[in-house]
């Protein structure tokens, strides 16, 4: 059945959908009164719904069942990544989407290319779009967050926040990630930092280990952003299933 993202409180019985969704409903899937829907609030709830009206682009359902159904992972996972080129940032935000990411953070790093200043909303606006799309796809309930852009130093300052720290490094000294994560066998929360093409710089390094955070190394080939931010989130998402 076609689902749908309508931000909404749960409890109400009918209501408008507008904007892109509507306008998903009507003209790409050519929907009609009467069909039968899946709208979801991004809370963990889905709804079955059927089109009651059409006006304009604006689409009326009617609620007819809610269902909590979970398809999130045990734990949260949060991926601190440098900003790849073009539009390299649009396969990493919507494969970690589906691999059920809890919160993407784009950082500037010393070596970033790609470096947004604060008021970067056009791009972060593009960047909700594709979660949600992914989590229409997917079929998850829940969307996952995306931050503002953060420097660094700052996002040092969270690490404390999470059970298990993680810093993707190719250095000599980095663990196995595996054992790593053997190690932690039920953390509630994990920090994912995923450096740029040039790497992180020494400073960087000895920073993030004052921080507290496990080093660690995703093999010996050299990966670009998004191919080391999807494969962390994979890799978590896979190991603390069960």
């Amino acid at each position: 059945m076609n689902r749908f993202f309508v931000p909404f409180h749960a409890g109400l019985k009918n209501l408008w959908v507008d904007s892109s969704e509507s306008h998903h409903i009507i003209h790409v899937k050519r929907l009609k009164i009467g069909d039968n829907i899946i709208v979801f609030n991004g809370t963990g709830d889905e709804f079955e719904a059927e089109i009651e009206d059409i006006e304009d682009n604006r689409v009326k359902v009617r609620i007819n069942q809610q269902r909590t159904i979970s398809k999130e992972n045990l734990v949260g996972i949060d991926i601190a990544f440098a900003i790849p080129k073009g539009k390299r940032s649009h396969l990493l935000i919507q494969k970690c989407t589906e691999l059920g990411a809890h919160k993407l953070i784009p950082i500037n790093y010393a070596r970033s290319v790609v470096k947004l200043k604060d008021d970067c909303s056009v791009k972060i606006e593009k960047w909700q779009k594709i979660v949600i799309e992914a989590s229409k796809q997917c079929g998850r309930n829940s969307i996952t967050e995306i931050s503002n852009v953060v420097d660094f130093d700052k996002m040092l300052n969270t690490v404390d926040s999470y059970d298990l720290p993680l810093f993707a490094c190719s250095q000599s000294d980095s663990g196995n990630l595996k054992n790593t994560l053997q190690e932690h066998p039920k953390p509630n929360n994990i920090l994912s930092f995923i450096g740029p093409e040039g790497g992180f710089t020494s400073n960087e390094i000895e920073m993030a280990e004052k921080a507290g955070c496990k080093f660690v190394s995703l093999g010996s080939q050299i990966l670009r952003i998004e191919t080391a931010a999807i494969a962390v989130s994979a890799i978590l998402s896979y190991h603390y299933s069960t």
